[in-house]
C-alpha cells in the first residue's frame, strides 16, 4: 500500500501563518488607533484642555509602540520575504511599502516631539496637532489597506501553471 504524502508548500504554510499573525497585531493596532481617534476628537472647553493633551500624549505613545511592533513584525517575519519567495512579480510592492515604514517612522517621531512641546492650554494649537495626527491616521490607513491588498495576493491568488 502507497503511502500518502502532503503536498503542501511549507513556504504557503509560513505565508498563511504570518498572514494571520499580521491580522491579528493589526486588529490590535486598530483598537489603540480607535482609542486615539477618541482622544483626538474629544470636545473639551479650556478647563478640559489640560486632560485632553495628557490623554493624547498617553495614547498617541501607546499607539507608537504598537504601530513600532507590528512594523518590524512585518519587516523581520513577516509577509515581505515571503512575497519573494511566492510571488517575485510583487517584490516592488512590498519594497515601495517597506519604505513607507521609514516615512511613518519619521512623521510620526515628529507629531510626537510636537505633543511633548505643545502647551496645554494652548486650543489652536492642539487643534492643529490633533488635526495633523487625524491626517497621519488616515494615511496610514491607507497603507495598511494597500498591505492586506497585497498580502492576500500573495496567500490567495492562484498564479495557475497546473492542469492542460
Amino acid at each position: 500500500m502507497a503511502m500518502m504524502t502532503s503536498v503542501t508548500d511549507p513556504c504557503i504554510e509560513d505565508a498563511a501563518y504570518l498572514a494571520e499573525q499580521c491580522l491579528v497585531e493589526h486588529r490590535t493596532l486598530s483598537h489603540v488607533k480607535a482609542a486615539l481617534r477618541l482622544a483626538l476628537d474629544w470636545q473639551v472647553g479650556p478647563p478640559g484642555l489640560v486632560r485632553k493633551v495628557a490623554t493624547v500624549r498617553f495614547t498617541a505613545q501607546s499607539f507608537r509602540r504598537h504601530l513600532e511592533r507590528l512594523m518590524k513584525i512585518e519587516e523581520k517575519d513577516g509577509y515581505m520575504d515571503v512575497v519573494g519567495q511566492l510571488k517575485p512579480h510583487l517584490v516592488d510592492r512590498a519594497l515601495r511599502l517597506r519604505a513607507e515604514h521609514d516615512t511613518f517612522r519619521v512623521a510620526l517621531q515628529k507629531l510626537l516631539t510636537a505633543i511633548e512641546k505643545v502647551s496645554d492650554t494652548d486650543g489652536a494649537s492642539v487643534s492643529r496637532l490633533c488635526d495633523d495626527l487625524t491626517a497621519f491616521l488616515g494615511r496610514l490607513d491607507v497603507h495598511d489597506a494597500r498591505e492586506a491588498d497585497l498580502l492576500q495576493e500573495v496567500v490567495l491568488q492562484d498564479d495557475g501553471g497546473e492542469g492542460g
